[in-house]
């Protein structure tokens, strides 16, 4: 065995344990086979019950909503219904940076936390903290989402999304590796170019995978390629995530690996989601937590943007919480028999291809993975604001602001992450500024891409 499958195989038998052996896991996943099938009555006395809970921990353990909560006179038992939710403000990314270690549970403390971070192009990348059980049951729902997709426990999954083989500035001496425990092949997103295409073929099919899990764009330059060169790669699942699935996307991964393509939404901050039944509707899950699709300013009427309040993640519980994305929404019932809320379409970041001179393609989703690692290395440095600028089509510049006590070690943490981070055939640098300038709407946008292709 090659020491980088050793490794994440060693680190699969963590992940195995927490995510298929772990109590909250199984128990929740249990309950969840028989609440899909619940009446909207059911469903929703399950949702109160699970928000009368949440309300009283955030009240016993948080700061931030201890404070709130006394601030605007609501007490737990205030919490009869569903609509009292709305006696609590709606929630900004902006109010959760400001909101600091006060919005973690007093009752979650070292190793039991684990560390991700908020993606997005606006602003610096957040922390987002996890306790062990709700990384368990976020696997139940995602379990029963596969279930859903006709997809086993014992099936093996390739996964080309945002799992870092080697960091894009590297030239790998693999562009792979497999957690033999969870029986997972991760593919780099980061490197991957016409010239590797075959040889990802060719992985999936030495591993036997069934399904594969995937940025719609990198599925579909992987899809392209294998039309183009007559490879043939037959699965039984392509699932897609984090990028706007479109029509001519869709068809493509589907006839190039000759099965249904299963889109889902979800999020960092662990408050929603969203994925396809078998029937090919999208469906807002109603045990994950409370969405409200509330109307956006658009000139689409049936356009709503994502508020949601997750009920499983106790470390770091959100209420309200703007997801700053949009949906169009259905009024139609779905055929598959759950009376699960029903979504026409997820409105989020296009899939489009960015193609580098050295002939590596990258979708939207990979670039945003670049960039949250780049800005989250100064969270704790003295930066006011900093910011990716592709100045071309083989360049990339940080432009940051350094406070008073910024000094040339700092900088020189910078120019080493974006060396590490900066993909095969561009150049990286830095640019110190006074101020970022913003939309004329008074945004601050933290990736400008110039127009180079």
């Amino acid at each position: 065995m090659r020491m980088i499958d050793l490794k994440a195989t060693l680190k699969g038998a963590k992940t195995w344990l927490i995510k298929r052996r772990m109590g909250a896991f199984r128990r929740l996943y249990r309950e969840i086979t028989q609440t899909q099938w619940y009446s909207k009555e059911q469903l929703e006395a399950f949702q109160l019950a699970r928000l009368q809970r949440l309300v009283r921990h955030v009240w016993e353990t948080v700061p931030y909503y201890r404070r709130l909560m006394e601030e605007r006179g609501i007490r737990p038992d205030d919490i009869r219904q569903l609509d009292d939710i709305q006696r609590f403000p709606i929630m900004s990314k902006e109010d959760l940076k400001t909101a600091g270690n006060d919005i973690v549970s007093t009752r979650y403390r070292g190793a039991l936390l684990n560390t991700a971070h908020t993606g997005g192009t606006t602003g610096l990348p957040l922390p987002v903290r996890r306790d062990i059980w709700s990384i368990a049951r976020e696997h139940a729902f995602v379990r029963r989402q596969f279930d859903w997709a006709d997809l086993k426990t014992s099936d093996r999954c390739a996964y080309l999304e945002g799992r870092t083989v080697a960091s894009p500035g590297q030239r790998p001496t693999s562009l792979h590796y497999y957690d033999a425990v969870m029986r997972e092949l991760t593919l780099s997103t980061f490197h991957l170019t016409p010239e590797v295409v075959p040889h990802y073929a060719d992985l999936l099919q030495t591993h036997k995978i069934r399904a594969l899990i995937a940025y719609p764009s990198a599925a579909f330059v992987l899809a392209k390629g294998c039309l183009e060169r007559g490879i043939r790669v037959g699965l039984h699942r392509v699932l897609t995530t984090s990028e706007t699935l479109d029509e001519v996307k869709r068809k493509t991964i589907a006839e190039a690996f000759e099965c249904p393509v299963f889109d889902f939404y979800g999020s960092a901050e662990r408050v929603c989601y969203i994925h396809m039944c078998e029937r090919g509707s999208y469906h807002v899950i109603p045990e994950y937590g409370i969405t409200e699709l509330i109307p956006a300013a658009s000139p689409n009427e049936d356009c709503c943007q994502v508020v949601a309040t997750g009920f499983w993640n106790l470390a770091m519980p959100l209420i309200r919480y703007n997801l700053r994305d949009l949906v169009k929404v259905s009024q139609r019932t779905c055929r598959c028999g759950r009376v699960f809320p029903v979504v026409d379409k997820i409105m989020g970041r296009d899939g489009n291809v960015i193609v580098t001179p050295s002939g590596l393609q990258l979708g939207a989703s990979a670039i945003e993975c670049i960039l949250a690692r780049i800005l989250y290395a100064m969270y704790d440095m003295p930066v006011v604001a900093g910011r990716v600028v592709q100045d071309a089509s083989d360049a990339l510049t940080l432009e940051y602001v350094p406070d008073a006590e910024f000094t040339e070690e700092h900088a020189g943490r910078l120019a080493r992450v974006m060396a590490e981070q900066t993909p095969p055939g561009m150049h990286a640098e830095l640019r110190a500024k006074k101020e970022l300038d913003r939309t004329v709407r008074g945004k601050f946008v933290s990736f400008v891409m110039a127009n180079h292709h």
